[in-house]
């Protein structure tokens, strides 16, 4: 009988990054393989990627990449992961194509598009050894997938985002039926997103807009710019239907977004033509035109400051429009959106901001976990993609629905499952993980040095120094330059030049004395090292201040070189 084990390398207790393994034999499945956006203490970093050494290292193993949306959180990290192996990427149409449009903003090279299988609802997979079910969930993203993969010892299934919402029939729709139907197979174990478990009741029908934009595309002479996440495309479709039952004309401000409204899949489902699509000059010339301001956290952020400011190239916000920003604050980022609100705030325009209270992530809140672990009947119940605290009302949820708690545990990044049919159990050791640092530059290039000191230049600063010595004698012969930025704003006259020069003056000084000495000890660089640390000390005991020191000494064969001035200056 196939031994089964899970284990999270990104996702849990964070928010985004998801990234989970299932082994089943011998054969490893990745389910999801997401980004998260950096706090604002890393500097200069993109995106935020697993570390997923462990993958690599097991390589061959891998049958699979099961994507379960198009959110950045969930399938972002892919293209770096195809960089080391390959192997195939099951999705949805809007996911591949969402995929495709991100990895060349990011000018991924050897991006292997073959890799990417699109698969429908309730198709049977074949990944290796083992049977993969394919079924539809609700979420932001539409056709949204779970997967169920049949192994000797039940059914393991695994659903990322989803809420509970009977009354939804589009294409973001849950097919219940099927969902009972894997759970009369026998469900060994339900993974389930538990990111909003805290939240009492269901999600539905909070995270709809429509009730609170409705009136507003009723008025006459009005024209409405709102402003989403670009991963949002359930609220695209809100903002869509309504605008054509209010014969007002679409302009999108963001590339994703508008690739994704002319899909087929998209404009066919909610009836968009060709003739209901205008360009952001001619939403500008409107009486009753809708703006459609999308992007990542950052981009649409920058976006709507621009125009806040008047400093967009395009879009100018007048006494005639109406700006709707209709994403709530996603957690850690609740100062810069009152920020945002603040700037909208000051422009002629007026302003609707719909906040957390009103519009609800379509995350499972306590009630829809419930549901879906009543429906699914699982003997085991693992929380994912949460905080702890999440977690553990997930936990109760599940204990409501049935599930024994001894059948319950949420585990940490890195920390490995071990399902059978008698118990479940937590391995003594855990497998690698980690955060993986991107930017423009490459991936892994930026490690934990190099963001110290990027913190360290943007707090204190930095220091450079520079001199030249005779290189037959090691005696100084040219003026000490210092130079600060970012440290302390001081005149030449101040002694803490004076400071910094004596002790450039005594290194050098007792590098000359033992030169003269032993020329074999002599060691230009230990001189430098030494300056570097009492200059610091130096601005330390002076300032407060710990900057970076950067020291700079040429060394001249000064054989027709007469040095007449030997006061240093600075």
């Amino acid at each position: 009988m196939s031994k089964i084990r899970f284990m999270a390398i990104g996702g849990q207790d964070e928010r985004g990054k998801n990234l989970f393994v299932l082994e089943i034999g011998e054969e490893l499945f990745i389910l999801d393989a997401g980004v998260k956006y950096p706090d604002k203490g890393i500097l200069g970093v993109d995106i935020v990627i697993p570390k997923i050494d462990y993958i690599i290292d097991n390589k061959k193993r891998v049958k699979g990449i099961f994507l379960t949306n198009s959110a950045s959180y969930n399938m972002g990290a892919v293209p770096y992961i195809l960089k080391h192996m390959d192997v195939p990427v099951y999705c949805n149409e809007i996911t591949k194509l969402i995929s495709t449009i991100k990895i060349s903003r990011m000018r991924i090279k050897n991006n292997k598009d073959q890799n990417y299988k699109v698969v429908k609802d309730k198709d049977v997979l074949q990944a290796g050894n083992v049977k993969v079910e394919v079924f539809r969930t609700t979420s932001a993203s539409p056709q949204s997938f779970g997967y169920a993969f049949h192994t000797e010892q039940g059914v393991v299934v695994y659903v990322g985002d989803y809420i509970i919402d009977g009354q939804e029939q589009s294409y973001f729709s849950t097919d219940f039926n099927h969902l009972s139907d894997i759970g009369k197979k026998g469900v060994l174990a339900l993974i389930a997103d538990s990111e909003y478990a805290s939240r009492s009741g269901f999600t539905a029908p909070n995270h709809k807009i429509q009730d609170f934009i409705s009136i507003p595309f009723k008025e006459k002479k009005t024209r409405i710019a709102i402003g989403i996440f670009e991963e949002d495309i359930f609220k695209l479709g809100e903002i869509c239907k309504v605008a054509k039952e209010n014969n007002r004309k679409i302009a999108v401000y963001g590339r994703l977004m508008a690739q994704v409204l002319k899909s087929n899949l998209i404009s066919k489902n909610l009836n968009i033509l060709p003739e209901d699509i205008i360009s952001i000059e001619e939403y500008m010339k409107s009486d009753n035109g809708v703006l459609i301001i999308s992007g990542t956290v950052d981009v649409l952020y920058s976006k709507l400051t621009k125009v806040a400011t008047g400093n967009d190239d395009v879009v100018e916000l007048t006494s005639k429009d109406l700006m709707i920003l209709a994403t709530p604050p996603a957690p850690g980022i609740e100062k810069k959106h009152a920020q945002i609100l603040d700037e909208l705030a000051r422009t002629d325009a007026r302003l609707i901001a719909l906040s957390d209270r009103n519009i609800w992530t379509m995350h499972a809140s306590y009630e829809d976990v419930k549901v879906l672990t009543s429906i699914v009947r699982p003997k085991y119940f693992i929380p994912v993609k949460s905080l702890f605290k999440d977690g553990l009302k997930a936990e109760s949820a599940a204990v409501e629905a049935g599930v024994l708690p001894e059948n319950i545990t949420v585990i940490n990044n890195g920390q490995v499952l071990d399902l059978t049919r008698k118990v479940l159990t937590i391995e003594k050791k855990n497998i690698d993980f980690g955060n993986t640092y991107v930017d423009e530059i490459g991936i892994g290039d930026v490690g934990t040095i190099v963001l110290n000191e990027r913190r360290q230049l943007a707090t204190d600063g930095v220091i450079i120094l520079g001199a030249t010595i005779d290189s037959r004698n090691k005696e100084l012969v040219s003026m000490i330059d210092t130079q600060m930025r970012g440290v302390v704003y001081i005149q030449e006259d101040n002694p803490i030049f004076k400071i910094i020069q004596k002790d450039i003056e005594l290194s050098i000084q007792q590098g000359q004395s033992l030169f003269n000495e032993n020329p074999k000890k002599y060691d230009l660089n230990e001189i430098k090292k030494e300056i570097v640390t009492k200059v610091r000390t130096s601005i330390k005991q002076e300032s407060g201040k710990q900057p970076i020191v950067l020291c700079i000494i040429n060394e001249f064969n000064g054989v027709n070189f007469v040095f007449k001035n030997k006061k240093n200056k600075v």
